[in-house]
C-alpha cells in the first residue's frame, strides 16, 4: 500500500481529534446541539415546517466549509441564499424513521462541495443504522469506474435545520436529464412529432405505484409486477405513451422467450452496459438492484436502452442475504426481477465473465481502500449522528462488516466465474490464519502492530 494513504489516514484522525473542541464551540455559537467540526455544515432555515414530499417550502441556506480547505463555503449567516425544500423517498420518508431525507432546489445553480453546478440536490439521511453510510458510497465508486455517462456524486455534510442539529447527511446529485447529469436530449412534454419521440427517455423500473407510470401484464413470466415510471418527459402525449409502452413490451417479450440462444433482446437492451450494471450491484450484494430505483435511459435516435445510472443501494451489504449466493436469488417474499430471466442467456453469462477480471482483484481492492478513507472522514459526525437520533453506532465495526462482505462475495463470484483464484490485494481476512493475525491496510500480514499508523486485527481497524 502506498505511504500517502497511511499518512492521509493518520492526518485525518489527528484533525478530527483536534477539531472536536472547535466543533463544540461552533455548536454553542450556532445554537445547535452539537457539531463535529470535521465536515462542512449545511444550514437551512424555512418559513414553514416540511410536511410532505410533494410541496416545496421556501427557505434560505448557506454552506460553511468549517475550515475544510478543499470545499468552498457558499453564502453566509448574514447573507444566506434562497432555497426550496421538501421531503423525498418512499419508505425512507413514510417509514418509522425520525431522521428524514429531503429534496432541495436552490434559487440558482451552485457547484456544491466541488460537484457539478446544479439547482437540484438530495439530502439523503441513511437513517437505518451506520452500514447504510457505506452502501451508496461503494456502489457509486464502482459505477463511476465501469459505467459510461453519469454516476451520482455525493459528499457528507452535517445539517442544521432551523437552528437544530440533524446529524450526518449525504448531499447527493439527483438523477435527472441535464448537461451535468444524464446527458441526453431533453424531450418535450406532450410531444407528438414521430421524429422526436424516440428520445431522450429516462425511466425507472419501479416497485411502488406512481401516477407517472405504465403498468404491464406479467402473464407468462415469474414477475409479480412490471412497473415503468417515466421521469423525463414528465407528461406524455398519446404518441409518447404508445411509443414507451411498445418499447417496454418489446423488452418483456424478447427477454421472456423460450429460446435462450436468441439475441433479439440485445437489439433493444445494450447488453455490455447491462453486464457492467449487474456486476456493480452483484459485488456489493444489492439485493433490490432490479426491483426498484432501477433506471434506464435512451437518447433520441438511439436503438438500445442503457441500464443506469445506479441509484439507491439501500440493500447492499445485507446482513441477512447469504454471500455465497447471487444477489437476485433472495428468499424475502419479493417478486423476482427481470434480471432473473436475463441471466439465463448464455451470451449474457459470457459477457459477465469477460468483464469480471476488471472488478477482481484490482477494482475491488481500490474500493476497499476508498471505504477505509471514507470511514475515517465521516467517523466523528457518524458518532454524533448516533447521539442525535439515539441509536448505537460502531462505524469501525460496520466498515469491517462491509469489507468482509466484499471478501466473501467476491471469492464466491470468483469460483462461479471460473477465473484463477487470486488475493484481493487490499484487506486480508483472518479466517484461515487465526483470530489474532495483524495486517496492514494493504493486506500484508505483520508480526506485530506498528508503533504508528493504522492496522487491522480481527477485522477491526486500530490505531
Amino acid at each position: 500500500m502506498s505511504r500517502w494513504l497511511v499518512i492521509f489516514l493518520v492526518v485525518v484522525g489527528q484533525q478530527a481529534a483536534a477539531q472536536t473542541d472547535s466543533g463544540a464551540l461552533y455548536a454553542q455559537a450556532s445554537g445547535a446541539t452539537f457539531c463535529s467540526g470535521t465536515l462542512p455544515v449545511l444550514h437551512i432555515d424555512t418559513a414553514d415546517s416540511i410536511k410532505s414530499k410533494e410541496e416545496y417550502v421556501d427557505g434560505t441556506y448557506y454552506l460553511d466549509n468549517m475550515g475544510q480547505w478543499q470545499f468552498e463555503s457558499i453564502g453566509s449567516a448574514s447573507e444566506p441564499l434562497p432555497v426550496q425544500i421538501r421531503g423525498r423517498g418512499n419508505w425512507t420518508w413514510t417509514g418509522a424513521f425520525a431522521k428524514k431525507p429531503y429534496k432541495i432546489k436552490l434559487g440558482q445553480k451552485q457547484p456544491l462541495m466541488g460537484m457539478a453546478s446544479n439547482k437540484h440536490w438530495a439530502l439523503l439521511a441513511h437513517a437505518d443504522g451506520t452500514r447504510p453510510f457505506f452502501r451508496n458510497a461503494a456502489g457509486f465508486f464502482l459505477s463511476r469506474r465501469v459505467l459510461k455517462g453519469f454516476t451520482p456524486s455525493q459528499q457528507p455534510v452535517e445539517l442544521i435545520l432551523n437552528g437544530k442539529y440533524q446529524g450526518l447527511y449525504f448531499l447527493t446529485e439527483t438523477i435527472r436529464v441535464g448537461k451535468n447529469r444524464v446527458n441526453i436530449t431533453e424531450q418535450a412534454d406532450n410531444e407528438t412529432d414521430p421524429e422526436l419521440i424516440s428520445g431522450g427517455w429516462l425511466v425507472e423500473l419501479d416497485n411502488g405505484i406512481d401516477e407517472q407510470q405504465l403498468r404491464f401484464s406479467t402473464r407468462g413470466t415469474d414477475l409479480g409486477y412490471f412497473l415503468v415510471t417515466y421521469s423525463s418527459p414528465e407528461e406524455l402525449s398519446l404518441a409518447q405513451r404508445s411509443y414507451l409502452r411498445q418499447q417496454m413490451q418489446r423488452v418483456l417479450d424478447t427477454v421472456y422467450c423460450d429460446d435462450k440462444s436468441s439475441t433479439d433482446w440485445e437489439q433493444i437492451i445494450d447488453m455490455p452496459t447491462l453486464a457492467s450494471f449487474y456486476l456493480v450491484n452483484e459485488v456489493i450484494d444489492n439485493v433490490e438492484a432490479f426491483l426498484g430505483s432501477c433506471y434506464l435511459h435512451k437518447d433520441r435516435g438511439q436503438e438500445k436502452w442503457l441500464f443506469g445510472p445506479v441509484w439507491d443501494m439501500g440493500h447492499a451489504f445485507s446482513s441477512t442475504h447469504p454471500k455465497d449466493e447471487y444477489c437476485y436469488i433472495y428468499d424475502n417474499g419479493w417478486s423476482p426481477g427481470i434480471i432473473n430471466e436475463i441471466v439465463k442467456f448464455p451470451r449474457f453469462q459470457e459477457e459477465v465473465r469477460r468483464q469480471w477480471p476488471q472488478f477482481y482483484p484490482g477494482l475491488v481492492g481500490e474500493l476497499k481502500k476508498y471505504l477505509i478513507i471514507y470511514a475515517q472522514r465521516i467517523k466523528r459526525a457518524a458518532q454524533l449522528d448516533a447521539l442525535r437520533w439515539h441509536y448505537a453506532a460502531d462505524i469501525d465495526q460496520q466498515l469491517s462488516d462491509c469489507l468482509l462482505s466484499l471478501d466473501v462475495k467476491c471469492r464466491f463470484l470468483q469460483q462461479q466465474f471460473q477465473q484463477p483464484v487470486s488475493s484481493i490485494g487490499a484487506i486480508a481476512t483472518t479466517e484461515a490464519t487465526g483470530r489474532d493475525a495483524v495486517y496492514s491496510l494493504s493486506g500484508q500480514r505483520l508480526q506485530q502492530p506498528p508503533r504508528r499508523g493504522l492496522y487491522i486485527r480481527n477485522n477491526r481497524i486500530y490505531k
